[in-house]
Formats: C-alpha cells, sequence, structure tokens
C-alpha cells in the first residue's frame, strides 16, 4: 500500500460525526453549568440548588465521557474511505456529471476574471497541487499580499436562484481548513458568483424544454404553432441563465464572499480523522464486511 491522501474538497466526509456522538458548544457550556453547581451550590442565575441525589452528577458525568471519548469515523467518513480505496487499490473512481458541474468547469476562467474586474485584484488561476502526508488539494486561487496570505475557491452557481440560496456547506468549509494548511495561508475566502451560461449548455436546456412538448405525429400547423410557444419559453430561458445582457443585475452582486480563519486546533482533530481514515482502510477488501 503507497501513501493514502484525501482530497481537499472531499475531507468534509472525515469530519462528520458518528451518529449520537458529537460533542457541541452547548454540550460545552452544560459542563461548565453543572461544575459550577457542584463547586458552588449555585445555578447561573445565582439560585441555591441542590447537587447530591439529583440527576447531575450522571448528566455531568455523560458529558465528560462524551467529551473524552476516542473519536470514531462516521458511516458517512467510513463509506468515502471505501471510495477512496477503490480509486487506489481498484483504479475505479465514480464521475458524477450534471450541468451544474458543467457550468462550474466551463465557466471558471469566467469567475475568476469577474473577480478580478470588480474586487480591482489581479487573480489568477492556481495551477499547482500541493500535498501533507494526509491530504492533497489544488485551490482555486492563491494570494500573498505581503501581510497576509489567503486562498479562494470559486464556485460558479447555475442561475440567479441558485446563487441568491448560496451558502457554504461542511464539505466547503474543510476544503478551506485543508487549503490554508497546504499553502500556510491566514484566510480561506469561498466566493460563489454567477456568471453567464456557456451557450451549448443554454441551448441545451433549451432543447430538453422543447422535448417536453414534442411529439413526433405533430402536424406542420402543430409544429409552426409549437415554435410560436416556444418563443416565449426560449426568452425565459436566456434571461434566466445569461446575466450580461441583464440592466436590472450589477457585477458586484454578481460575487458573494465567506471568510474563514486558519484555526490549528481544528486541523489537528481533522489530522486525527484522516489517521483514523487511514487505519480503516488498511481493514479493507473488495468483498469487505465492514
Amino acid at each position: 500500500m503507497g501513501k493514502i491522501l484525501f482530497n481537499a474538497s472531499s475531507a468534509g466526509a472525515l469530519w462528520t460525526e458518528k451518529k449520537g456522538s458529537e460533542f457541541t458548544e452547548t454540550n460545552k457550556v452544560r459542563i461548565e453549568e453543572l461544575i459550577s453547581e457542584r463547586d458552588t451550590g449555585l445555578n447561573k442565575n445565582g439560585n441555591k440548588v441542590k447537587w447530591e441525589g439529583t440527576q447531575k452528577p450522571n448528566e455531568l458525568a455523560e458529558l465528560e465521557a462524551k467529551r473524552d471519548a476516542t473519536p470514531e469515523l462516521s458511516d458517512t467518513a467510513k463509506n468515502y474511505v471505501k471510495r477512496v480505496w477503490l480509486k487506489y487499490e481498484k483504479g475505479i473512481v465514480k464521475n458524477i456529471k450534471n450541468k451544474f458541474l458543467d457550468k462550474g468547469l466551463y465557466q471558471e476562467e469566467e469567475s475568476i476574471s469577474l473577480l478580478t474586474e470588480v474586487e480591482k485584484i489581479a487573480y489568477s488561476k492556481n495551477e499547482e497541487r500541493k500535498e501533507n502526508d494526509y491530504f492533497t488539494g489544488e485551490c482555486d486561487i492563491f494570494k500573498d499580499f505581503g501581510d497576509k496570505k489567503i486562498v479562494i475557491d470559486t464556485k460558479t452557481c447555475w442561475d440567479a436562484e441558485t446563487f441568491i440560496n448560496a451558502k457554504p456547506s461542511l464539505d466547503n468549509i474543510i476544503q478551506g481548513d485543508v487549503y490554508m494548511e497546504l499553502w500556510d495561508c491566514d484566510e480561506f475566502h469561498l466566493k460563489f458568483c454567477l456568471v453567464d451560461t456557456p451557450e451549448h449548455l443554454v441551448q441545451r436546456e433549451k432543447d430538453l424544454e422543447k422535448w417536453k412538448y414534442f411529439s413526433g405525429d405533430m402536424s406542420d400547423a402543430e409544429l409552426d404553432l409549437l415554435e410560436k410557444q416556444m418563443e416565449k419559453i426560449y426568452a425565459q430561458i436566456d434571461k434566466n441563465l445569461i446575466y450580461s445582457n441583464n440592466d436590472k443585475i450589477t457585477k458586484e452582486e454578481c460575487i458573494k464572499t465567506f471568510v474563514f480563519y486558519r484555526d490549528k486546533d481544528k486541523y489537528q482533530k481533522l489530522v486525527a480523522k484522516a489517521k483514523l481514515g487511514i487505519e480503516y482502510y488498511k481493514t479493507l477488501s473488495l468483498n469487505t464486511k465492514l
């Protein structure tokens, strides 16, 4: 077995907690409250409370056990490691292809150009892939400003509706954590961009819409009527997917930015999950029952 590396874009799967085992900020606050009640006899409001003979000692013990428990891989993480195993050991990769990914692929440079124009910063596409002992990744943009270094990931949205609803996912955030470590950066900027859809993808949407109503036994008159009805639909598709001709949309509002900061403690927790992933990897076989 050679070196096993997890992709930054998929590392969020490792971060997911096993069902019922997640130790939350609420759990942390509750432990602090219980310890204070035990030691002072007062609750957070300053009122006297009983400790002995209540369920609070058991609650505290359970929460502390949850906090101190050895990390485990979730089912989501295990399934991800299995996909990595299939790639490395059997050369099997499941390619996911859809119109959303197609637009992101074709229009990545367009999104970077939009950022450069609006933010007045000369951005360029990063072509370098980096790796360390556990992860590998290729960020979209790396920028060294002197006083700080940032990595940027651009997400080209399919349309205005997906753009207005766009927000960071767990995968996006963990991907940024890995990028910051690989490029030794201070900040990760996740930028959702709304740019024109390539002509061939627009045409595909029009063709798909037309085939909803087309029938092979239509008369010439029926076909002419269908074409006239489709004109309005085609015009709306153009409006929905092409924004450079829309004077109601400015370039400035076609960028949505989320900023995240480097957290070395968080990254070390991710490394611990990666180590568990590697150990689990070693137990796998094609006919695994794990």
